[in-house]
C-alpha cells in the first residue's frame, strides 16, 4: 500500500464522516482531478481493501472497509497528513499550535474557517478540546488572535449531536489523533 499524494487527497473525503459514501465523478469533480485517474485509484483503494463499494444502478459508491483491521491506522495517517497539510498552510501560527498542543491534556482538534481554509485577518481560531486545556490569553496577546475554546468530555460526546457532526464534517486534528478517531468511530 503506498499512498500518494492523490490517493491521500481521495482519502481526505472520507475524514468528514467516517459513514460517508463516495461517487467517482464527485470525487474528481471536487479534487479537480481527471475521472478516469480518480477511478483508477479508488479502484486500486478497494482492491487494496481499504475501500469497498456499492452499486446504485450504474455508479459505484465507495466507503471506508471498517472490515480492514488496519483502517483506522490507514485513517490515521490520513489525518496526520491533513493535520501537516494545515501547519504548513498556517505556518506563521505553527508555534502557536504547538503551544496549545502542550497546554492541552486529551483531544484538540481546530474547526471552523482556519479547518476549511477559508480564514482571513479577522478570524477567531476555533478549538475543540475534549478533556482539558490551560488558560490561553497570554497566546492570543503574543499571536493576535482570538482563540475560541469549547470544550466538552468524552461520556458527553454524542455522534448526532448538531455541534459534534460540524466539528466531525469540519476538522484538523492537532493532538490525540487515535482518541478522536476512536471516539467518533
Amino acid at each position: 500500500m503506498l499512498l500518494n499524494d492523490r490517493a491521500l487527497a481521495i482519502l481526505e473525503e472520507f475524514c468528514s464522516d467516517y459513514e460517508k459514501k463516495v461517487y467517482g465523478r464527485e470525487v474528481a469533480g471536487k479534487l479537480r482531478m481527471n475521472q478516469k485517474t480518480a477511478s483508477n485509484i479508488l479502484n486500486r483503494l478497494e482492491k487494496e481493501g481499504i475501500l469497498k463499494y456499492s452499486t446504485q444502478g450504474r455508479n459505484k459508491y465507495y466507503f471506508l472497509n471498517k472490515l480492514n483491521p488496519q483502517i483506522k491506522d490507514i485513517v490515521k495517517i490520513v489525518e496526520i497528513a491533513r493535520k501537516n497539510k494545515f501547519i504548513q498552510k498556517y505556518n506563521k501560527l505553527r508555534e502557536l499550535f504547538y503551544a496549545l498542543e502542550k497546554r492541552t491534556l486529551g483531544i484538540l482538534a481546530v474547526f471552523g474557517s482556519y479547518a476549511n481554509f477559508t480564514s482571513n485577518k479577522s478570524s477567531d481560531l476555533d478549538v475543540f478540546v475534549v478533556g482539558s486545556i490551560k488558560e490561553t490569553a497570554d497566546l492570543e496577546s503574543l499571536y493576535k488572535i482570538k482563540i475560541n475554546i469549547v470544550k466538552s468530555d468524552k461520556e458527553k460526546i454524542k455522534r448526532e449531536d448538531i455541534f459534534v457532526k460540524e466539528v466531525v464534517k469540519n476538522h484538523i486534528i492537532i493532538k490525540g489523533v487515535e482518541e478522536f478517531i476512536e471516539l467518533i468511530w
